[in-house]
């Protein structure tokens, strides 16, 4: 993808680019919510530490540049849902293609291992809602959302919609 001279690739992460995640999610944290770092390295590395919920990582994380510079990332879940746990594209990069193309790498790889239903939540207090129906994102849902400021798990007053995208459906066209 070419935008304006600069050149777009979209990449699996790696343990280089494991400060600039940890950087962006820091920043964008309002948005996004926490995620150890431990995660993001089993995400790029496929090898869990700690015996939290399974040996198994089933995460991966990618990163979108702009002529050699990181300028966002995905990190999805391939477990029991296909799932978008963050996305994030820094302030000074914000453009709707660049989500778009992190995101078409995540439902790539779903669709490479036999996946066609993905899910997300964003908060509703958030611009991002419209990038979400704007990508054909269906709202099928509202949750509390989670705080882990005094007890694991803690439920917050904000609230979360959930998005669905199902695609190679019977009864779905693929967009």
């Amino acid at each position: 993808m070419t935008d304006n001279l600069l050149k777009t690739v979209v990449r699996r992460a790696t343990l280089d680019d494991l400060k600039y995640i940890e950087h962006l999610s820091k920043q964008e944290n309002h948005a996004l919510g926490f995620i150890p770092k431990t995660a993001y390295e089993a995400a790029i590395t496929g090898i869990k530490t700690g015996k939290r919920w399974s040996d198994v990582c089933n995460d991966k994380i990618w990163i979108c540049e702009e002529n050699n510079d990181p300028v966002g990332f995905l990190l999805m879940s391939f477990g029991g849902w296909s799932k978008v746990n963050q996305i994030a594209i820094q302030e000074d990069a914000r453009l709707i293609e660049r989500g778009k193309a992190l995101l078409q790498a995540g439902i790539d790889h779903g669709k490479i291992i036999g996946r066609d239903d993905f899910v997300c939540g964003c908060a509703d207090d958030l611009p991002s809602n419209q990038f979400w129906q704007s990508m054909g994102w269906t709202q099928i849902g509202k949750r509390r959302g989670i705080s882990h400021k005094n007890t694991w798990k803690e439920t917050s007053g904000r609230q979360v919609n959930i998005y669905h995208r199902q695609f190679n459906s019977l009864f779905q066209v693929e967009t």
